[in-house]
Formats: structure tokens, C-alpha cells, sequence
């Protein structure tokens, strides 16, 4: 074989060991030997085009294996079939590893264009890459999230700044044998000192970290929560006979709810079966009520509302009080491709053909606090508790509590697992407990650490009731700047190297 066909099937096992950290395998230590595998396989490419080819070859094969639900999902709600949404894996697979292909162009770029240390620069090109996603972004970092000490330092650089860590340190173990076997002179010994350095300091200060949140944790407020479980089928929301018994079903959980003397109950994204008005009103009576008939309120519920444009509606969240009136409702803010709007298909019409139960819905544009005695809540929509940006936007209104609703019934296992990781981070970026409503996925309670404190059963309709915290202290510094600190200091070392560089030249 080759060189440049050992690398090929280098870059393939590398990506699927780095895809082998998602649930069910758990095999986190994956996380750094693919990314060190990828480093080795691009780092020496001969062209760039190698270099892109290479990585975007590994990111493909961790996607096939990462993202293996798609089919099913495509099967089952689209008229594609299996054959279709084996297609749409590849075509997501292929897509998605363009993203880290550019990095590795960039990476070279950082490195032999602008002077600086190869694994620094592999680090910024790779967090670079992680943030270019087509459907889920799941990030090197909030993969970590099993471990907790290892995404502490999220308050402080936020997820992307966990993942340059761990590229870093995943390409600084790569480099001794990349110099051992590349007959280089320089010493082997001295990445790994630094690899070491750098995780003693992420673990070290995680643990650090853990322990003083644990202790605010206790003594914060706290709001007694009744989260539902509905496990209603995804294909009954499209029956309309079908309205009034989800309906019944879900007052009938929330008086389970009510009966533990909770303050609050949540029910997970449009779980209401009927459309309602986006502004404060009084709910409907009789058979579409929610308050009344043995359920008290107030409670918190997922709906589609009207646009107040009266174009289109929002996937949105409200609550309803104990005399039946709601608040201004949240609306999502970044909608889901193929789920709830079709990409490019006011160009190919023909797209929402195929993705018909897509394509109808609007984002919304502002943030709307919801209050619940002296819960402040910022509700995240669904995929929305992935996002880092999303939850920072949140945070400028300074909400005390979080609250994601999400109807996982579309996927199957193991997404609705892979999407619980991804909202730890969220947790722990902003220092906000998040409590999750989920329809047929991992609803339950994450606090301030990223611990997951209680989670309900996946499998069956249940409710369970927790207590988070309510945190009334101030954002967190990343919360407050984002990847701005990151950003200032990868550029200004990147300033230096280039200085240093043309002096070298001159």
C-alpha cells in the first residue's frame, strides 16, 4: 500500500474511533485519538488538496458512524424509503466533512503561512471546523460532557474553548510519533510535557471549579418542577381526531404533576395540539382547555402560535396561569433543516415534495422571558440547548432558570442521548440549572455542574418532579464575552508568530 494509502485508511479508523465517543460506546478517550489521527494524516500532506481530501475523508467516516439514526428517520417520514435515507446519510456524511477539510487547509495555512506551532494551529482550524455544522452540532467538547472536570472551564472559554483544548493536547500526543518516524531532530519528549501541562490544567481547575458550583448549588432557591414525559407517537401530532385525546392525555399527567405539590409543570415542544395567538390572551374553554377540570397551573407548554405578521407561525413555548391567561410566547429562534424549513426550496420546489411536513414555520427574533413566581425562565426550543450562541442570547435578559422543551419521537436511539450530552454544556457555559421536557427522549434536570440530577423514563409515559435552583448571580464571563477572549488571544499569538516569521525572513 501506499503512503498516501495508509493515510487514507488512517484518516477512516480515525474518524470512526472519534465517532465511537457517542453514545452507545462512550469510548471517550476516542475524542483525542481521532483528532491526534487526524492531525498526523494532515499535518504532512504534501499539497493542500491532500490535506483537505484527508481530513474531510475522516469527518465523513465519523459522521456515517455518528449520525447512523438518519435513515430511520427519513424512512419513517418521508416517502424516500430506506434507499432515500441511506442517500441522505451519505449526501450529510459527504457535506459535513467539508467543514473539517477547510480546517485542515486552515490549519496548514496557520501554520506555514502565518508561524504558528503546528498543534496551536490544528487546535484553532479544528474549533473552526466543529462550529461549520448541517444538522447537529456536536462539538469535541460537548462530547466531553460524561466527564465532568474536563468541561468546567466551558464558564469561563465556553465549549468551542473546551474543544481547542482537547485538539490541542490531541495533536501535541501526535507529534512524537509523527517526529520519531519523520527521522526529525527536534526533541519528542517536549509535546508530550506540554499535552500533559495543559491537562492537568483543564482537569485539575475542572474539579477545582466542580466543587465550589456544587456548593453554590445548595445554597440557591430552589422551584419544585413537574416534567413530562408524554411518549406520544410522532405520526399522531399529523392526525387531527386525534387532538383531543393528546390533549386529555397530557392534563391527565399534569394532575399526576399536581397531586406532588409542584409550583410549576412543563410539557415538552408542541405538545399543545392547537394552534394559539403568539400575545398574552385568555386560553380556550371546554374541550381545549388546559386550566380547569382538575388541573390548576400554571404550566408551561409547547405550541404553535401565529406570527403576529400573520405570516406563517412560530414553534413556541408559553405559560398559562391559574386563570387561564399566558404570557407574550418565546419563539424559536433557530429552526431545524428538513424538520421545520427546507433549505433552498423556494428554488427547487420539488424539496418540500419530498420534506412535505416541513417548511411552515417562521423564526422568531426576540428573547421573552417567561415568569413563574420568581422563576425567570429562558426557554430553549428544541436543538436549541446545542447552540452556544442561542444561550448566550438568553442570558442578556438574565433569566434564572433555563428550560428546554424538545420532541425527540422523531429519532430514534441514540440521538436522544447524543442530544442530552450536547445541553449539558449550556448548563455550565451559563451556570443555569436547565430543566428538560421532552417528548419520547431524556427529559429530566441538569444543575449548574452539568450533572444530570433526575432524568424520566424514555420508554412510557411518566412524569417526574425535580428542584433546581434558581441562580440569581451575575453571567458568567462567557456568558458576558463569548469567544471573544479565545479569539483575542489565538490572534494575538498568531500576530506574534507572523512578526517573528518576517524578522526570520529579513
Amino acid at each position: 500500500m501506499t503512503v498516501n494509502g495508509r493515510a487514507l485508511l488512517a484518516a477512516v479508523l480515525g474518524g470512526l474511533v472519534f465517532a465511537l465517543c457517542s453514545p452507545p460506546f462512550d469510548l471517550l478517550p476516542g475524542i483525542w485519538l481521532g483528532l491526534a489521527v487526524l492531525h498526523w494524516v494532515t499535518v504532512d500532506a504534501p499539497r493542500a488538496r491532500t490535506a483537505f481530501f484527508r481530513g474531510w475523508v475522516w469527518a465523513a467516516s465519523a459522521a456515517l458512524l455518528g449520525m447512523r439514526f438518519i435513515p430511520g428517520v427519513v424512512d419513517r417520514f418521508t416517502p424516500l424509503g430506506v434507499t432515500g435515507g441511506v442517500a441522505a446519510l451519505v449526501l450529510l456524511a459527504l457535506g459535513q466533512g467539508v467543514s473539517w477539510g477547510l480546517g485542515a487547509l486552515l490549519a496548514r495555512g496557520l501554520a506555514r503561512r502565518v508561524g504558528l506551532p503546528e498543534p496551536v494551529a490544528f487546535a484553532t482550524a479544528m474549533t473552526v471546523a466543529s462550529t461549520l455544522t448541517l444538522v447537529i452540532a456536536w462539538s469535541p467538547g460537548a462530547l466531553l460532557s460524561p466527564w465532568l472536570a474536563a468541561v468546567q472551564l466551558a464558564e469561563f472559554v465556553g465549549e468551542r474553548g473546551v474543544t481547542f483544548l482537547v485538539a490541542l493536547v490531541a495533536a501535541l500526543c501526535a507529534e512524537p510519533l509523527r517526529r520519531l518516524l519523520g527521522g526529525a531532530r527536534r526533541p519528542w519528549q517536549v509535546p508530550l510535557a506540554i499535552a500533559a501541562g495543559v491537562g492537568v490544567l483543564q482537569f485539575g481547575s475542572g474539579a477545582l471549579l466542580l466543587e465550589r458550583e456544587a456548593r453554590a448549588q445548595r445554597e440557591r432557591p430552589t422551584l419544585r418542577v413537574g416534567v413530562l414525559q408524554p411518549a406520544v407517537e410522532a405520526k399522531l401530532r399529523w392526525e387531527p381526531a386525534q387532538r383531543q385525546e393528546i390533549l386529555r392525555h397530557l392534563r391527565t399527567l399534569t394532575m399526576e404533576s399536581e397531586a406532588e405539590d409542584v409550583d410549576l409543570t412543563v410539557w415538552p415542544e408542541a405538545a399543545y395540539p392547537y394552534p394559539i395567538a403568539h400575545g398574552p390572551h385568555r386560553t380556550r374553554r371546554g374541550r381545549e382547555a388546559i386550566i380547569g377540570g382538575g388541573v390548576r397551573g400554571p404550566v408551561l407548554f409547547g405550541v404553535l402560535t401565529q406570527a403576529p405578521d400573520g405570516q406563517g407561525r412560530h414553534n413556541s413555548a408559553t405559560i398559562v396561569d391559574r386563570d387561564a391567561h399566558t404570557q407574550l410566547a418565546q419563539a424559536k429562534m433557530e429552526l431545524l433543516w428538513f424538520g421545520e424549513t427546507v433549505p433552498l426550496s423556494s428554488v427547487f420546489p420539488v424539496l418540500r415534495r419530498w420534506f412535505f411536513r416541513a417548511g411552515g414555520l417562521v423564526p422568531g427574533d426576540s428573547v421573552n422571558l417567561l415568569t413563574a413566581g420568581p422563576a425567570r425562565i429562558g426557554v430553549l426550543n428544541c436543538f436549541e440547548d446545542t447552540l452556544p450562541a442561542v444561550g448566550r442570547r438568553l442570558m442578556a435578559h438574565e433569566p434564572n432558570l433555563l428550560v428546554n422543551v424538545t420532541n425527540d419521537a422523531w429519532f430514534p436511539a441514540p440521538e436522544p442521548e447524543f442530544h442530552l450530552r450536547l445541553s449539558v454544556l449550556r448548563a455550565v457555559e451559563l451556570r443555569r440549572d436547565l430543566v428538560r421536557a421532552v417528548n419520547l427522549g431524556a427529559a429530566g434536570w441538569i444543575d449548574s455542574t452539568g450533572r444530570v440530577r433526575a432524568r424520566a423514563d424514555e420508554t412510557r409515559a411518566n412524569v417526574i418532579v425535580v428542584t433546581p435552583a434558581l441562580n440569581d448571580g451575575p453571567r458568567t464571563l462567557y456568558a458576558r464575552f463569548g469567544d471573544a477572549p479565545l479569539l483575542t488571544v489565538v490572534l494575538g499569538w498568531g500576530f506574534v508568530a507572523l512578526v517573528r516569521r518576517r524578522r526570520r525572513a529579513q
